[in-house]
């Protein structure tokens, strides 16, 4: 295999894992998985778009250069060329993962945008209590998560709870 092959061979900016696990995974719902997935759809095929254009415009800016016969043109051209080369490399990858979007499209659940928003509730206690779990294990809560969980009314029941452990422990410690 040679170089150029093995390049254009690995091309994929994620792959199907990452985008499975990171980029869908990260969030704690699958109605907002969901609303992820179509937002990196819309993304990709927009930039998938763009790189097409960016191709066609350069043949058209390629033939102008050429067309001048001047020498310093022909090498403008030229570096047009190579980076037309590249893009078409770049432009293959991402093909690739749109293809992995699509298939996960088809294996998800869909929702509708009033179905998202009414699963925005659970999402978001979902997800303040994951981080808080993640950052009390770290050893330090920040006082940004603690206002999110006070925001969305967690953060009251959770001192409640606490401070009813705290009683039950300092009870059983002093023999009651």
């Amino acid at each position: 295999m040679k170089i150029e092959e093995a390049i254009e061979a690995v091309q994929q900016p994620r792959s199907r894992y990452q985008m499975e696990h990171f980029v869908l995974g990260q969030h704690d719902t699958p109605e907002m998985q969901f609303y992820q997935l179509c937002q990196e759809l819309m993304t990709t095929k927009h930039a998938l778009e763009m790189a097409t254009l960016t191709q066609e415009k350069n043949l058209i800016k390629i033939e102008r250069l050429l067309a001048t016969g001047d020498e310093i043109d022909a090498i403008e051209a030229e570096e047009i060329s190579l980076g037309m080369k590249q893009n078409s490399i770049v432009i293959k990858g991402s093909e690739r993962e749109l293809a992995v979007l699509e298939d996960l499209f088809y294996s998800i659940p869909h929702f509708t945008r009033n179905e998202i928003e009414h699963a925005q509730p659970e999402y978001w206690e979902k997800r303040l209590t994951r981080q808080t779990n993640l950052q009390i294990m770290s050893g330090n809560v920040g006082w940004a998560q603690l206002d999110s969980m006070r925001q969305i009314g967690l953060l009251d029941q959770m001192v409640e709870e606490r401070e009813k452990q705290i009683i039950e422990h300092t009870g059983k410690q002093l023999g009651q």
